[in-house]
Order: C-alpha cells, then structure tokens, then sequence
C-alpha cells in the first residue's frame, strides 16, 4: 500500500504540472463562476434555477470527463514513453501497482474537483433561491417543481412495435385482398422505410386529442394511503411541434375520484338501489374549460383521491380550443404524475453520485487503452468508443420492428447481431445524464444508481478494466523507443 499511495501523489503531482490539465482546470472555473451568473432563463423564477443547475452541472460534468480522459491517458502512456517505468519495475513495485496507483490518483484527483465544483453550484443555488427577490408564489414553485426529488410517473403504454407490425400486416393484407400490392414494399429498404412512417403516425395519433374528442391516461404501481397531494406535468403542442406556433388554448381535466353514494344523491343524480356505498366517477377540475399556454409546461396539484385501493390513477382531458386545432401531448413531456420522495440536498447528491460513476468508467476505459497504445491513439480509442455508445440506441431503434418481418436481406440480419454483439460491451455515456432530472426535481433513485454500477461499471467496464491490466502487465517495455 506504500508504493501505491507514493504513486497516487506522484499521479497527482504530474497531472496539475500538466499544462493540458491546467487549461481545463480554468475552464471549469469559468464555468462554475460565469454560467449561472450569464444566463436567464425562460423569464421565470423556477426557470431561471433550472437552467442555472442544468447547465451548471452539465458543463462541468463535460469538463471532468475530458479531463479525466486526458489524465487517465498521460499519466500512463508518460511514464513509458519517458523510460520512468522501466526504473520504477526495476524495484519490488509490481505493474499491477503501477496501474492501480495512477488509476486511483486521476480518479482521486477529478472526485476531489467534482466535489468542490458541486459543493460550489449548491451553495449558488441555495443563494439565489434565497437573494434574489422572488415573490412567495415563486418561491412555492420552486420548491415545488426544482428544488425537490419527485418520483415520475408515467403512463402506461401499448407495445409500439407490434402496433406497427400489426399496422403493416393490416395493410399489406388489404392490398393483396383489393388486388393491388404495395409496390413500395418491393425490398427490404423500402419495407424499412414504411416501418419507420407507420411507427411515426402510431406514436402521433397516440400524442393528439382533436378538438371536442376526450382522452384517457392510466397511471400504475403508485402508493396507495397518501396524506400528501400529487402533482401532474404536462406540455401541450398546438397543431405541431413549433414554438412559433403556440398560443392560448382551453381546456378541462378531469380525475376519476372516490365520491359516495349519499352525495351523489344530494347532487341530483339517480342511482340503482343496489349501488356500492362509494363509487369512483370522473369529476372535472373546472366546470368550464381552463385556459393553457401550449407549448409550455403547467404543473396541477392533485388530491390523494384519486389513487384507487389498486394503486391506479386515472385522468382525462378534453380539447376545447376555439379555432378547433389538434392539442399534441409528445412522449416525455407528459402528462406525468410525481410523487415527493425526499428534499432538493439528498437528490442533488444523488445525482453527484452518478457523475462519479460516469468517471469512474471513464477513467478505467482511458487507463485501460493506455495500458497498451500511445496516448493520442488512447485518447482517439475512447472517444470512438464512447461515440459508439452514443448511437446505441440508434442502431438498435428500428431493428426490433424488423424482427419477424418478410424481405429483410441476409446482409442486414447479420449486421443486426453484430451490432448487438458490440452492444454487449458498449457503455453509452448519455445513460449518465441526470442534470436535466436534478433540473425537473425528478428524483435519482437508488435504484438507477445501483442498475448503472451494475450493468456498466461491473458487468461492461470491469472485464475491459481487467483487460488493460492484463496487457499493461504483458507490454514489453524493450520495443519502447523514444522518438
């Protein structure tokens, strides 16, 4: 342990006399210093602090990362081509030290940044929620929408892929029957092509309520016995997805809410005699339609009612807009329910914790490529990998509604396993993303923390850790000559 923690100063040492390292170093100041102080927002006071955590924490997750590649391949590839190792191995140090120990420093060293730097934007943020002369709504907003860990959730979904597989099959099925087939679908590029417009129109016609027509969600698995209100998110389009072409609209949602029998009764309404004791029905928020900025996120508080004994939440919306246009709820801008978990200090350290998982991967795949290729070769091997992982989703999106389908060319049924033989190995980095969720008060859970370490850093990156130790201890250092 000796020799290692000698190595790990030494690690550190070399890293802040580099000049490479020392030019990031100021970027970072700058961007823990100059972002949040050189942006506004969207004109509010929630959208100000998201956009100054978001962009905060996303600049300086960015910087380390470049830094802690550059580090993990310097400190390695800068003792060999120096002839430093071939001095050091000649003493009772073993490689594997050598590795562990520069390992552990540039991972010692970006942690130790990465913590003042975070320690830094909380204390920002903190300050600026508490200076800046923000009105009690405000305030209440924020605490509310940014500066908590909210648990989402989402609607249910039907399976996307064999809705449009079924949709293709329907209409093939129909052309043959009119007896006229879909001369577009001659080849196995065309048929792809189709594939990906029936996916388009299915995920549309699921995103639009036309004008006058109701639309259901379904929300499962929540908890049941709630003392505390729920909340909804939304962000309605108006015709299409475009900013420029939003305005006012109008509205009205409804929840479906225990009410009993007696007070249906005094309301007027007629019920069987043998009707339950408590029935669950649709009651709107307003009795008349609410007016809704499109293109923009509203947030409703809602009641604990409306969760029923099975952990179900149902709600409906009704389109009223006055010129009769479409209203477009796209995938990820809700509605979605959220559910306080726990304060804006525990979710914002959470999600620290998932950017020290991001470099730690980052510094064993630098390290590892070094162990074995000069450092601009290791530098350009991680930036492709990452890059791969970058695409993964890409490369595999379409592909599983291709899966079963008629004409798909042999060339592309074997580039389809090879891409999810490299997707085995591959860790994609955008899985490490969480400013935007810290920004939105999404809670990190745990449970995202421990499936990254485990999926990315023990079963992906730990083999390939273990793959440059093993050729760093097996380099001959012999064939090593200075240029």
């Amino acid at each position: 342990m000796t020799a290692i923690w000698a190595i790990i100063k030494l690690t550190c040492r070399d890293a802040l006399r580099s000049y490479v390292f020392q030019l990031l170093l100021v970027v970072l100041l700058a961007c823990i210093i100059l972002v949040p102080n050189t942006i506004s927002g969207d004109g509010t006071a929630s959208g100000f602090i998201q956009i100054s955590l978001k962009y905060s924490l996303g600049f300086v997750s960015f910087i380390l990362s470049l830094s802690t590649i550059w580090l993990g391949s310097f400190s390695l590839t800068r003792d060999v081509e120096t002839y430093q190792l071939h001095m050091v191995i000649s003493k009772p140090v073993s490689r594997g030290a050598v590795w562990a120990g520069k390992f552990l420093g540039v991972m010692l060293l970006n942690l130790s940044l990465l913590i003042i730097s975070c320690s830094v934007i909380y204390g920002f943020i903190i300050w600026q929620y508490k200076h800046q002369k923000f009105t009690a709504e405000e305030k209440s907003r924020i605490e509310n929408e940014v500066m908590v860990g909210r648990k989402v959730f989402v609607p249910v979904m039907p399976n996307i892929k064999e809705l449009t597989r079924e949709e293709y099959k329907n209409r093939l099925a129909k052309a043959k029957a009119e007896g006229t087939p879909m001369p577009e679908a001659r080849t196995a590029e065309e048929q792809k092509k189709i594939l990906t417009e029936l996916r388009k129109q299915i995920l549309a016609n699921m995103a639009e309520v036309k004008a006058g027509e109701i639309k259901m969600w379904e929300y499962r698995n929540i908890p049941s016995g709630l003392t505390t209100p729920l909340f909804m998110r939304y962000r309605a389009y108006l015709g299409k997805v475009s900013s420029q072409d939003q305005r006012e609209t109008g509205g009205i949602w409804a929840a479906e809410i225990a009410v009993s029998k007696d007070e249906l009764l005094k309301n007027g309404q007629k019920l069987p005699e043998d009707s339950p004791a408590v029935q669950r029905i649709f009651v709107p928020r307003t009795p008349y339609p609410e007016k809704i900025m499109s293109g923009s996120f509203h947030e409703i508080a809602m009641t604990p009612k409306v969760i029923n004994q099975d952990g179900v939440v149902r709600i409906g919306f009704q389109n009223f807009d006055a010129e009769g246009k479409s209203l477009f709820f796209q995938a990820g801008d809700g509605p979605l329910l959220l559910l306080r978990k726990c304060g804006f200090f525990e979710n914002y350290w959470r999600g620290v914790l998932v950017i020290m998982l991001r470099l730690f991967v980052l510094c064993g795949l630098s390290c590892a490529a070094a162990s074995c290729l000069s450092m601009p070769t290791a530098i350009f091997m991680v930036i492709s990998y990452l890059s791969f992982g970058s695409a993964a989703d890409f490369l595999i999106g379409l592909d599983s509604a291709m899966e079963g389908m008629p004409m798909r060319d042999f060339s592309e049924i074997i580039a389809s396993w090879v891409s999810r033989a490299l997707l085995l190995v591959i860790i994609p980095m955008q899985k490490f993303e969480i400013s935007g969720m810290l920004a939105n008060g999404e809670l990190v859970e745990f449970y995202l923390i421990g499936w990254l370490f485990l999926k990315y850093v023990l079963l992906r990156g730990m083999p390939l850790f273990l793959l440059g130790l093993w050729l760093y201890k097996r380099r001959e250092l012999g064939l090593i000559v200075r240029k």
